[in-house]
């Protein structure tokens, strides 16, 4: 019975032993996971790319919709495109793709990059620019799909 007791008392030993460095070791894991996860979502903010990958619908709505020209209906249509699968839906996959691809150090500079006044200049520049060619992109979009659906446009062989 002793001999029961003591091996009883040593088996939950050495179990309680092992799990307390896994503990730590996760612990750590996941305030490293946690730390990357902020400056991930930082550096997405900071960059606009939060801003501005709901306008990357608008390619979308211009072969959807009409020729281009009722921009009142496109504000509605990229209102609810932004609601059902805008950027909350994949903010996170984001995130999680800089988590993957960088090392906490390199978010770090990332981050710093997108808070400098000229990087800041050149993506405001960049978002205002894609938003200036919106109208001529929705025209060019139609025409590019109606001459397509009329044969007047061939895909490019591989």
């Amino acid at each position: 019975m002793l001999l029961v007791i003591c091996f009883t008392f040593f088996t939950v030993h050495a179990v309680n032993s092992q799990q307390l460095p896994l503990v730590e070791y996760q612990s750590k894991i996941s305030a490293s996971e946690t730390s990357n996860h902020k400056l991930a979502n930082e550096v997405l903010l900071e960059m606009g790319i939060s801003q501005r990958y709901d306008t990357h619908f608008d390619h979308l709505m211009g072969t959807l919709i009409g020729k281009g020209d009722d921009f009142k209906i496109y504000t509605r249509f990229r209102k609810m495109f932004v609601r059902e699968i805008g950027w909350s839906h994949f903010k996170d996959d984001y995130a999680a793709r800089l988590e993957a691809d960088f090392s906490e150090d390199e978010l770090k500079e990332l981050l710093n990059l997108s808070k400098q006044p000229v990087m800041k200049k050149f993506l405001l520049s960049e978002g205002k620019a894609y938003m200036d060619t919106s109208k001529q992109r929705f025209k060019m979009g139609f025409e590019l799909w109606e001459n397509y659906n009329n044969g007047k446009v061939r895909l490019p062989s591989d």
